[in-house]
């Protein structure tokens, strides 16, 4: 046999040892289905961008979206067939959830929880945490997160304290000089319809005699301020009247005892002696 004919019937029977077994380099997306290894994601957190990572093969095929608390998904750019990154805004508490599908249909789904948002704020005599309560009072926390996430609250301070009473602040700079709002006034959420009253540790919107008047100043009931406390401390019931009182929209979750703390501080008048700073005030989940 002549050597071309012999290195023909190699070359052929080679090749059809690699049709029978497969090729040795890596098939096009195309050819291969879709399949989700896993979903990942950071803090999940209420009015906050919060991004959500699939991984896998041949994503490309895939379908990704969202239900629950996020209404829009909006997908990174620098995605890939092993790997593509959606966000989205969630607007309420409670679940999220991430779909994915492939002509139809679904390769997984995964939860994803909104808890209530968490604000930490740091003062002079120490850190507050506050869980707000959007489900009860949207209006309120989304006002409250406005100025929180605008940065608003940095060096400011607790101008106005009443032993027995209120400890509030939100409202003056380090200088003493009032802040001008930087959003509208807020419409009010009375405790009669939140269910939310002016308790120890709670945190609510200050406001003038006009109902609707709220705007970034804000207090923490230092004593129980509410007609079921047996007790009424400052001879004031601030959920009353019904329809009426103050917008509690959260609680004191750690650091009650550093608004204890300020609520005894030196006062002229109903102004700290020395100022109490409030340094920073930013959404912590």
């Amino acid at each position: 046999m002549q050597k071309k004919s012999i290195y023909a019937l190699i070359c052929f029977v080679a090749a059809g040892i690699f049709s029978a077994c497969g090729s040795s380099g890596s098939e096009p997306d195309g050819s291969v289905n879709p399949s989700v290894a896993s979903i990942t994601s950071g803090a999940v957190m209420y009015s906050k961008q919060s991004s959500f990572t699939v991984s896998g093969v041949a994503l490309k095929d895939a379908t990704v979206t969202v239900s629950g608390a996020c209404s829009a998904l909006q997908e990174q750019a620098g995605g890939t067939s092993l790997s593509r990154t959606f966000s989205c805004t969630p607007s309420s508490v409670g679940s999220v959830t991430i779909a994915v599908t492939s002509g139809g249909t679904v390769l997984t789904q995964e939860p994803f929880t909104v808890p209530n948002p968490h604000v930490t704020i740091i003062t002079s005599k120490g850190t507050i945490v506050v869980e707000l309560d959007p489900v009860k009072a949207p209006k309120t926390v989304h006002n409250f997160l406005l100025y929180v996430n605008d940065g608003y609250y940095s060096n400011t301070t607790f101008h106005r304290v009443v032993f027995d009473f209120v400890v509030q602040g939100g409202g003056f700079g380090i200088d003493g000089v009032a802040k001008p709002a930087s959003h509208p006034t807020l419409e009010l959420e009375p405790p009669s319809l939140t269910g939310l009253t002016n308790s120890q540790g709670t945190i609510a919107m200050a406001r003038s005699s006009s109902l609707n008047s709220a705007t970034s100043q804000f207090y923490f009931n230092a004593v129980n301020n509410n007609p079921n406390s047996g007790t009424n401390n400052a001879g004031t019931n601030l959920d009353l009247p019904a329809g009426q009182g103050y917008a509690v929209f959260g609680k004191v979750i750690q650091g009650l005892e550093i608004v204890k703390a300020i609520e005894v501080v030196p006062v002229t008048g109903s102004v700290p002696t020395t100022p109490v700073v409030l340094t920073s005030a930013s959404q912590t989940l």
